[in-house]
């Protein structure tokens, strides 16, 4: 089957070892500079995805500071809206109670006036109905019985008057 040759393997073994020189002097650095050069761009690339992942981070940090902050104010516009809601309700309200008791005040004189107006009206026709009852008794100079039925009529007068 296979025969081994001892010249034959003599000459293997020293070509191959002057072609491991060879490849030692020429190609080894090469490759070995090429694989350092590979080691240091994806220790790049590892630095560079961690300082991206770190400011990503810090990125979401600012986001969900902001967006806090954001509602915080929301928060605060809407206290500070409903707050002069009110301040408006209640100056409304006291504008108008003032109104109110002013009108109030007006219609109790003039409801007043009225009356006093009214009292004079009748003290007048009062007045007038008594001396025409008065004028009417010393007309007729009668007796006590027609002067209380003069009298009688005149207060009967007033009432309907």
């Amino acid at each position: 089957m296979l025969e081994v040759h001892g010249g034959l393997l003599a000459w293997t073994v020293i070509t191959f070892l002057i072609l491991l020189v060879v490849l030692k002097k020429i190609a080894w650095g090469p490759i070995i500079s090429a694989l350092e050069n590979r080691e240091q761009e994806i220790k790049d690339a590892l630095n560079s995805a961690e300082k991206a992942r770190e400011d990503a981070e810090k990125a979401s940090r600012d986001y969900e500071d902001l967006v806090k902050k954001a509602k915080a104010e929301a928060l605060q516009i809407v206290a500070d809206g409903k707050a002069a809601g009110e301040k408006v309700k209640s100056d409304i309200e006291s504008a108008a109670n003032e109104k109110a008791d002013a009108i109030i005040t007006k219609a109790k004189d003039q409801i007043e006036a009225e009356r006093k107006k009214a009292i004079q009206d009748i003290r007048a026709s009062v007045v007038e109905l008594s001396m025409d009852a008065a004028a009417r008794v010393i007309e007729k100079n009668l007796d006590s019985d027609d002067n209380r039925k003069l009298i009688d009529q005149a207060i009967e007068g007033v009432g309907q008057a």
